[in-house]
């Protein structure tokens, strides 16, 4: 404790504090130092404070508040309070750098995972496989035989001529053919698939037994019949196209997208 005469230190302060309009009370909260340590430092009550350590915290802390020297006003603390020795501040000491084998951190491994997932999903989705398979079940069904068909090949025929004798103008072999199945008494379900503008990747099962897998490229068709079920997996939905049971052509899905689709009588 000192004397108020003694007390410089809460005089610059106070006087510091009140040349700019400011109250006790709004330099605690802005401060956020306890109000009754704020006045025990203007009046010079160190004894009220909770001790020396916390004590030069709250001068620096006051101090730059006010914009005062906080290093003298320390100084003056010690001086007042009957320090033997002063207070020095001294810089935090950096350590030598050190030649060290270089550690992977968790950070650079999690990124080269990511890396890696991501160059692997960019070479599933090159192949069509990475989109989250979709089933579309046109009517509930189990599979018990299989009546495979074989592929309907088209023969070479001779040039046809009109009644008249003139030869009709020939067929643009870029033009897309119009298939049209009309399904039987003895094959209650009939499928024709054709790949148009890409490729894809397909499966077929008829009755359930494995009929076909893999690549198929542009222009590929085949016809499939079954007794009960057609299922049908595209890894390229919509490069493939469906006639199912005589009905108008239909894109299985998307660019890209995996798409199951059952085919059955209904």
């Amino acid at each position: 404790m000192t004397n108020a005469g003694n007390n410089r230190l809460g005089l610059r302060f106070r006087e510091a504090r009140e040349a700019r309009g400011i109250s006790l009370a709004q330099a605690s909260s802005e401060t956020r130092i306890i109000q009754r340590y704020l006045a025990a430092l203007e009046h010079g009550e160190y004894h009220h404070l909770p001790g020396d350590v916390y004590a030069r915290g709250f001068i620096r802390n006051y101090a730059q508040y006010l914009n005062l020297p906080a290093d003298e006003l320390i100084d003056l603390y010690r001086i007042e309070r009957g320090a033997s020795t002063p207070i020095q501040v001294v810089p935090a000491a950096v350590p030598p750098r050190r030649n060290t084998i270089f550690l992977p951190s968790l950070w650079t491994v999690i990124l080269v995972v990511l890396a890696l997932v991501v160059i692997g999903y960019l070479t599933l989705n090159a192949l069509g496989l990475t989109t989250i398979n979709s089933t579309q079940v046109a009517g509930a069904s189990t599979s018990t035989s299989v009546i495979p068909t074989p592929t309907l090949l088209a023969t070479p025929t001779a040039q046809p001529t009109n009644p008249d004798g003139s030869v009709p103008s020939p067929i643009n072999p870029l033009a897309t053919p119009t298939v049209t199945i009309t399904p039987t008494q003895d094959v209650p379900v009939q499928v024709v698939l054709r790949v148009d503008g890409g490729s894809s990747w397909l499966q077929v099962l008829v009755d359930g037994q494995n009929t076909i897998e893999g690549i198929q490229s542009n222009g590929w068709t085949q016809t499939f019949s079954a007794q009960q079920t057609v299922q049908v997996k595209a890894g390229n939905a919509a490069v493939v196209e469906v006639i199912h049971n005589g009905k108008a052509p239909v894109r299985m899905g998307a660019p890209n997208q995996v798409v199951t689709t059952i085919y059955t009588p209904n």
